[in-house]
């Protein structure tokens, strides 16, 4: 027997507990609203087709021009309203439900407690709309009762019988509620409500206990008489209400819907309200821009939260790098103890660990000769000025990357709608591009390989197993490129892309782009490794040969430390 309750909650949760948990756009009151309406509209009218073109989304279209009503069998939007602006793709779409095509709808009803929607009609057939959130869906049933099709899970469904025989009118006794409270104390006020009248929802019992006013969570034995009147007084106002339903749509700041309901909702009342005449209208505007707002979510986050981690990193970088230049600047301090000492030769043994001189105290290498510690600092002056120098260069670029990427970020926090987002691609594409965040950069990162950037920012790709080498040199390699691999070692085949950057390659470039291909190969410890480096025009693989295998032509051999360059790993 197939029921009409949700089966993933029978015997879990519980079925009136998956009520309390759903939004309002399926709540029993909302959708007697949408069947009332529903039935004075729809009758007569002759479905000329049933299809689907979004996932779980079924629209049922009707001859002439009249709306078309849509059901969604989704887990938050579970709903069903009319749409007068639906246009079937013409592609992408398929036909579901077939059997009721061409018959006429000769009436519309929702099940007396349960939150179904049956669509009978003149050929003895019926159309049940079940609201269960992510278990909603759509059935042709037969006069029997047989689900004839079903819009999801087809094949699980069809030939199985539909109970819909429970036919317990919903009772709203404010008594039952007092009579719940003795039988639980301990429980809160807000949790009786919820189990007692599970039809009323989440969000209708929230308004209940704001109108009260009482504290959701106040135990059910602390409730004294005054409190219960408050509470019924709350209760009864608010079962008025739904008999009159109001919609309303209640949005954050950026005019996106986050509750829906049929009634003003006092407890919302800080956020903006879109009230509405029609249910159809107001469930509409609630999917359409909600479905608008997941976009622009997903959109903001694909480009929001890479860039805040690479911005964080760049900073910490910067922070880390900015301490390496401050002992990079002691160059002057260095040369100042180098000439102290060549001053002061006669007075220093081979084995002192200190110099005491002018009030400043040196620090000597007692394996040294006295020369040999004056040289020692002259080395260490000279390094540090190099640094310095290396540092104040790296330092500028990072402080460019970061300005561009908080300018980025600025622009994003601004944002509103998937439109701005494609207009911050356009007017930050630099930005974009530097921090790997293009649509470029998001198919690349499809790519099986590392990825690097090398002198003069051009690219190179380093394959990370036998197949994935293969794929690299056989696949994606140009004629032109440069390819590495270490000699006489197992490691990755190293592309330089001549064609990702203008110009030519730099030496410093080709020489990167061997040490990666030290780096990763079972030599990676080595101080030094002899590198192969031709052109891919060069590299061809033997008939039969095992994944990975290649034949040189003709090559160069180049002795490179195993590094990789400064910056990290382009997204791969």
């Amino acid at each position: 027997m197939l029921s009409t309750q949700n089966p993933d909650f029978i015997g879990k949760k519980g079925y009136f507990q998956y009520i309390v948990d759903n939004i309002m756009l399926s709540n029993y009151h909302t959708l007697a609203c949408v069947a009332s309406s529903l039935q004075t509209i729809l009758p007569g009218h002759r479905i000329s087709e049933l299809y689907t073109q979004q996932s779980n989304e079924l629209i049922i279209a009707f001859e002439g021009e009249f709306p078309s009503l849509v059901f969604l069998a989704d887990r938050t939007l579970a709903s069903v309203y009319l749409h007068p602006g639906c246009a079937r793709a013409r592609s992408n779409s398929a036909d579901v439900l077939s059997g009721a095509q061409g018959s006429s709808v000769a009436s519309v009803r929702i099940h007396p407690c349960d939150r179904v929607l049956v669509l009978s009609l003149a050929s003895g057939n019926r159309i049940v709309l079940q609201l269960f959130g992510a278990r909603s869906n759509a059935l042709l049933v037969n006069p029997a009762g047989i689900v004839l099709d079903a819009f999801l899970h087809k094949r699980e469904l069809t030939g199985q019988m539909l109970d819909l025989r429970r036919e317990d009118e919903l009772i709203y006794d404010f008594a039952r509620f007092r009579v719940a409270c003795g039988q639980t104390p301990d429980a809160g006020a807000g949790e009786i409500l919820r189990r007692t009248f599970p039809s009323l929802g989440s969000t209708l019992v929230d308004e209940i206990l704001f109108r009260s006013p009482c504290a959701g969570d106040c135990a059910a034995s602390s409730l004294d008489a005054d409190a219960f009147r408050r509470l019924e007084s709350g209760f009864l106002t608010v079962l008025r209400e739904i008999a009159t339903p109001r919609p309303s749509v209640y949005c954050d700041h950026r005019g996106v819907p986050v509750v829906f309901s049929i009634i003003p909702l006092e407890h919302r009342a800080v956020l903006p309200l879109r009230s509405f005449d029609d249910c159809h209208e107001a469930i509409r505007f609630f999917v359409t821009r909600q479905r608008a707002g997941e976009k622009f979510h997903r959109l903001f986050d694909e480009i929001h939260a890479p860039l805040q981690r690479a911005l964080t990193r760049l900073l910490r970088t910067r922070s880390a790098m900015q301490e390496e230049a401050r002992e990079a600047h002691r160059a002057d301090q260095y040369e100042r103890w180098g000439n102290i000492i060549l001053s002061q030769l006669s007075s220093i043994a081979r084995g002192d660990r200190l110099l005491q001189s002018a009030g400043e105290s040196i620090p000597l290498l007692p394996q040294l000769t006295p020369a040999g510690n004056a040289q020692h600092y002259f080395q260490k002056g000279k390094r540090a000025r190099a640094a310095a120098a290396d540092k104040e260069v790296r330092l500028a670029d990072l402080d460019r990357r970061i300005s561009a990427g908080q300018a980025l970020q600025n622009a994003l926090e601004q944002a509103g709608s998937p439109a701005d987002l494609s207009s911050i691609r356009t007017s930050h594409a630099d930005a974009l591009a530097l921090f790997a965040l293009t649509q470029e950069a998001q198919a690349r990162a499809e790519l099986p390989f590392r990825i690097f950037r090398v002198d003069g920012g051009f690219e190179v790709w380093a394959g990370k197993s036998s197949d994935s080498n293969d794929l690299l040199t056989l696949r994606h390699a140009k004629p032109d490129d440069l390819w590495f691999h270490a000699r006489g070692s197992s490691g990755s085949h190293v592309l330089l892309r001549v064609a990702s950057a203008p110009g030519e390659p730099s030496k410093r470039a080709k020489e990167q782009a061997a040490a990666i291909a030290a780096y990763f190969s079972k030599m990676k410890t080595a101080s030094l490794v002899p590198v192969a480096m031709t052109e891919k025009r060069y590299v061809r693989k033997p008939r039969g040969a095992p994944a990975g295998t290649v034949v040189l032509e003709r090559e160069k051999v180049v002795f490179v430390e195993p590094e990789l360059p400064p910056e990290k790993p382009l997204p791969h």
